[in-house]
């Protein structure tokens, strides 16, 4: 209930006081109090359910209905006219010009009516009468101040744009909905990955775990297996038979090949988690290849394949020196690998611009372009690997030791036509040049 409303129907009740007071019949001023606050409750009533401007319309209407009735009634237009003025007043507050207008109209038609009604005299006591006149009167010009008061400070208030809806206001709300709507689904997706990324990164972390623990046990019965068929091929006990002499080599050779395999597993493990860490310093990239072709030469000789150092007598590198060897193991093994009996591997050191490089080259099977992409992934192998039943590891962890360098794998293969794969380290200084 507004203010205004509350105000007439105080000045309501204090009329009909007045007039019992001063003796009008208890039923007379109940019905005129009746009449007089009718409008203000159904006003009010109707502003909860209908727009604010029809309210208005029918409020001014009922206004006007019992102003006239009442001066009709009893004789008073002039005292009644105040009445009249609050419908003009309530409609004047609204802002309504139109309404205004109607309502002054119709007010001044209420005016005649009344004076005419009144001039035969009522049936109502002239002091009665007189009573009631005087009462809603003044109530009706208190009433009128009021509006006026009220609608000054509504005026004197900072006006504040509001947005008129239009044909387009429904589509921005729904448009606002679904735009709400996808992002919660989208702190959904992020949430639920980002618990799966904290379980993969658990797993990683376990698997690496689980890796290091692997090869350490390994690695101790390997260095036996070894350091025991290395004693058995050099005869350190006494001269082998030939076959058992070749059994020792084998078995020489297969706990080396063993031995790359578990530091490739450790190693990618550790690559995939970041833990690690290169030190890279100037060495000497054509003493590491000899170390490497050294390494390998004895299943490089009982293969009948040609492993040999090639490229500049004392190329270096800025890289660390583990990585490197670990690197041209895994090529090697590789082109020993896939090369048959006859056929040739050769290990390039050499400076280019910019940097350096490691190239092992081979006279082997070649990889077709179906396999390229699958050498790049981790266990995976091309066609001519699973025939080799290998790990299929050497060129996955090359590849991610040439990166956390700063440089590039690449691969030159066509089938039957050998391949030739080469790592680039880049020089320790940023814009280096290195000349042939």
């Amino acid at each position: 209930m507004n203010g205004p409303g509350l105000i007439w129907l105080g000045l309501s009740a204090i009329a009909a006081s007045f007039g019992l007071a001063l003796g009008v019949p208890f039923w007379l001023t109940a019905g005129a109090y009746g009449c007089a606050v009718l409008p203000v409750l159904v006003g009010m009533f109707m502003r909860g359910s209908v727009a604010e401007a029809q309210a208005t319309e029918v409020e001014s209407a009922l206004w006007i209905a019992f102003a006239t009735a009442g001066a009709a009634s009893t004789g008073g237009a002039t005292a009644l006219l105040a009445l009249f003025g609050v419908a003009i007043g309530l409609a004047w507050l609204s802002g309504r010009k139109t309404l205004i207008l109607e309502i002054a109209g119709f007010a001044m038609l209420g005016v005649g009516v009344a004076m005419m009604a009144g001039s035969g005299g009522g049936w109502m006591h002239r002091i009665d009468s007189m009573a009631l006149t005087t009462g809603y009167g003044v109530a009706g010009v208190v009433q009128m101040a009021v509006l006026a008061v009220t609608w000054a400070m509504r005026r004197a208030q900072p006006v504040v744009a509001t947005a008129k809806p239009d044909a387009n206001g429904r589509i921005a709300e729904i448009r606002i909905k679904e735009m709400e709507t996808r992002l919660k689904s989208a702190a959904a997706s992020i949430a639920a990955a980002q618990a799966e990324a904290a379980a993969a990164q658990d797993k990683l972390e376990r698997r690496t775990t689980f890796f290091a623990q692997t090869s350490h046990e390994l690695r101790t019965p390997l260095n036996a297996i070894i350091g025991f068929a290395d004693m058995m091929r050099n005869g350190i006990f006494g001269p082998l038979p030939d076959r058992y002499q070749e059994y020792s080599e084998l078995i020489h050779e297969g706990g080396r090949n063993l031995t790359l395999v578990v530091d490739d597993v450790l190693d990618l493990a550790r690559l995939e988690s970041g833990k690690y860490e290169i030190m890279p310093e100037p060495v000497s990239l054509t003493d590491l290849a000899d170390e490497a072709v050294r390494f390998m030469a004895d299943e490089a000789t009982r293969k009948g394949i040609d492993l040999h150092v090639a490229g500049q007598d004392d190329a270096e590198a800025f890289a660390d020196s583990k990585a490197v060897r670990q690197i041209a193991l895994n090529l090697i093994s590789n082109a020993l690998k896939f090369t048959p009996a006859d056929g040739a591997v050769a290990v390039i050191a050499e400076e280019v611009p910019g940097g350096s490089r490691l190239v092992v080259a081979d006279t082997g099977v070649g990889i077709s372009p179906e396999d390229f992409e699958k050498l790049s992934r981790a266990f995976e192998q091309g066609e001519a690997g699973k025939k080799q039943k290998g790990a299929g590891l050497g060129l996955s962890v090359v590849r991610a030791f040439a990166e956390l360098h700063g440089g590039k794998l690449t691969i030159e293969s066509r089938v039957d036509g050998g391949t030739r794969i080469s790592v680039f380290f880049p020089g320790e200084k940023t814009g280096e040049t290195k000349q042939d």
